[in-house]
């Protein structure tokens, strides 16, 4: 399995002792907090490398599984990233994204539109991404979204074809 933008690791604890995990961020910094949380762990420790989710230096379908965690927002070119995760991920392999997104619910999103631009100039973190659309431009197929949050953030699933 690869995880997109594992950062600090909080998502370690929930694979399974016996999982194959490489998890990959663009933050060296942060991936050191991952590599401590990780040699807690004992067995099951994941192959954390830092890495451009635009330009994955990995194989075509190497993995079973890819999963982007909260970072599509920051990513310059999310349909790149997610088009790269395709080609690392083997046919008929599953995708998942854990993403905050532009809101369904009008309101909620033209807040978000307020305040993206401050957002995107002090963090580069886009709050108005209409992310479900990229990743099905990208190329993923039977996406299921399940918002919560004031449909402001998302779990979405789907499959290489």
């Amino acid at each position: 399995m690869l995880e997109v933008g594992i950062g600090t690791g909080l998502t370690l604890l929930h694979y399974a002792p016996q999982a194959e995990v490489t998890g990959i961020d663009l933050s060296p910094k942060m991936l050191a907090v991952a590599q401590k949380r990780a040699d807690g762990m004992g067995s099951g420790r994941p192959d954390l490398r830092v890495m451009d989710a635009q330009a994955l230096d990995f194989a075509d379908a190497s993995f079973d599984v890819v999963l982007f965690t909260l970072c599509l927002c920051t990513i310059p070119d999310p349909g790149l990233a997610v088009r790269e995760g395709l080609r690392v991920c083997r046919p008929g392999g599953r995708l998942g994204f854990l993403e905050h997104v532009r809101s369904n619910l009008l309101p909620v999103a033209l807040l978000q539109e307020a305040i993206t631009p401050l957002l995107a100039w002090a963090q580069h973190d886009y709050w108005n991404r209409r992310t479900a659309d990229t990743i099905r431009a990208a190329g993923v197929v039977d996406l299921t979204d399940e918002r919560w949050m004031l449909g402001v953030f998302s779990l979405m699933t789907g499959r290489k074809p």
